[in-house]
């Protein structure tokens, strides 16, 4: 296997008591032909291009190889082509029809890739690193609401003893973090914030969710998903095969096997909002991803969608929540943008969040936000004039109705009090963040107001 695995990724077809060696794959035979050439020079001379279904294809590990080498993530556009196949007649598999290039030919870079460690992990696979992002600098020479709201109430409970002057200097990060160590409400909600923290990527004895939990950093993914039968094993089998050559007839087919098999004789909540026995044609990812969270929302579904279609499709994903909102089921699960925010103040704001939630929140309603804040901060767009008059008037509502609400009883003020402190703390950095990203002081606001909606409002709804 050494004189092969110089070549990039290997697979093989096995036939006829044959195994054909292939590497790649490529978005189309013009991108085959490029390498063709070179891979001939190396001494392969009887090499050539060959287009298969991937449910034919092998994955040659480490296991079969014996060489010891790290995972590599997928990439659709620089591997080798196939070369030294045995001679030989076979049956040659159909063709894929391509009637175009992906949208997204492969994943982000940002997924890092890991040993397996199965001293650490039962089920023999490991997750990729955490993608949350960076922790913005806070600038002291901005003046801001945010920073004068924090002041107000931190001086209201003695934390901090200098001017209302809207600057974010060393006396504001002093009194938040002496409100951190001296307040017991805020005390208690760190506590449970790092318990509960989103950072950890959630673990799954269930094989095929971690295989589709993986498929951006672990080639062999594909083969414990395309040899399962279950329905959502069929949309990832379409998505990937779409990720490598658009849209074709076995992407069609695999997706309506899917639905089918999701939702053909059984009992739903609702009617869906599509006809589950009719065949789609998938031109664009837009209607697969939809697709591919019906099936998710199926019921009796047991798989949640992973973070990284979030991620990587933030445009498409939060039209897909839309619609999974307008369907209303129980079964949909989603693992979205679960440590996109891993900040500190954060994630002690959604902890303060979810334990003034007198109702426990519909998971496809926090999926939804979930991607739509993933659509803020990977495609930002300039806000319009509506979209911030609703964002300042959602938060001048919540504010008067919890402040009332606090008003009544003393063990509410308190849990007021340090939502306050988390909420404007977080506005700051989030401006930063934005401001970071080249918008002006005032667009950050826009931005954070609309994104701090996203992580409390579902939480929150009943003070609005």
């Amino acid at each position: 296997w050494e004189k092969f695995s110089e070549y990039g990724q290997l697979y093989a077809i096995l036939n006829d008591n044959k195994v054909k060696v292939l590497t790649g794959i490529f978005p189309s035979v013009d991108a085959a032909k490029q390498k063709l050439a070179e891979i001939k020079r190396t001494g392969y001379k009887d090499a050539f291009i060959k287009k298969v279904n991937s449910a034919l294809l092998v994955n040659i590990s480490e296991f079969e190889t014996g060489i010891k080498k790290p995972l590599i993530p997928i990439s659709f556009e620089d591997n080798k082509i196939t070369k030294g196949a045995p001679t030989g007649t076979t049956e040659k598999p159909a063709d894929y029809t391509v009637k175009g290039q992906p949208n997204q030919p492969s994943f982000p870079a940002s997924y890092d890739t890991k040993p397996i460690n199965p001293a650490t992990d039962v089920s023999g696979i490991d997750y990729a690193e955490s993608t949350g992002m960076a922790l913005p600098t806070i600038r002291t020479r901005v003046k801001r609401r945010s920073a004068l709201e924090l002041q107000k109430v931190l001086k209201a409970e003695k934390y901090y003893d200098k001017s209302l002057d809207g600057y974010y200097g060393d006396g504001t990060a002093n009194a938040y973090n002496k409100a951190l160590v001296e307040n017991a409400e805020l005390r208690k909600y760190a506590l449970l914030a790092e318990h509960a923290s989103s950072g950890t990527p959630s673990r799954s004895g269930n094989f095929l969710q971690n295989a589709i939990n993986r498929m951006p950093v672990d080639p062999s993914a594909i083969n414990t998903i395309d040899r399962s039968n279950e329905p959502v094993a069929k949309v990832y089998s379409a998505y990937y095969l779409y990720t490598k050559l658009g849209p074709s007839s076995d992407v069609n087919r695999m997706m309506r096997t899917a639905l089918k098999g999701a939702f053909s004789g059984k009992k739903m909540e609702n009617k869906p909002p599509f006809d589950y026995n009719a065949t789609y044609a998938y031109e664009d990812m837009d209607q697969l991803i939809r697709h591919m969270f019906y099936v998710h929302a199926a019921p009796g579904n047991i798989y949640e969608v992973p973070r990284w279609v979030y991620d990587r499709h933030p445009r498409e994903t939060a039209k897909a929540q839309a619609a999974i909102a307008g369907f209303g089921t129980s079964d949909f699960k989603s693992a979205a943008g679960s440590n996109q925010l891993d900040w500190p103040e954060v994630k002690l704001l959604e902890t303060i969040a979810a334990d003034l939630n007198a109702n426990q929140t519909d998971a496809s309603k926090l999926a939804a936000s979930s991607a739509k804040r993933s659509q803020i901060f990977l495609a930002p767009n300039s806000l319009t004039k509506e979209e911030k008059s609703s964002a300042e008037a959602w938060n001048q509502d919540l504010w008067t109705n919890l402040n009332a609400w606090a008003n009544r009883d003393p063990l509410h003020e308190k849990s007021v009090v340090a939502l306050k402190i988390a909420y404007y703390q977080s506005a700051v950095r989030l401006e930063d963040y934005f401001m970071d990203q080249g918008y002006s002081a005032r667009d950050a606001k826009a931005f954070t107001l609309v994104t701090l909606r996203t992580l409390v409002a579902d939480h929150l709804d009943r003070f609005v």
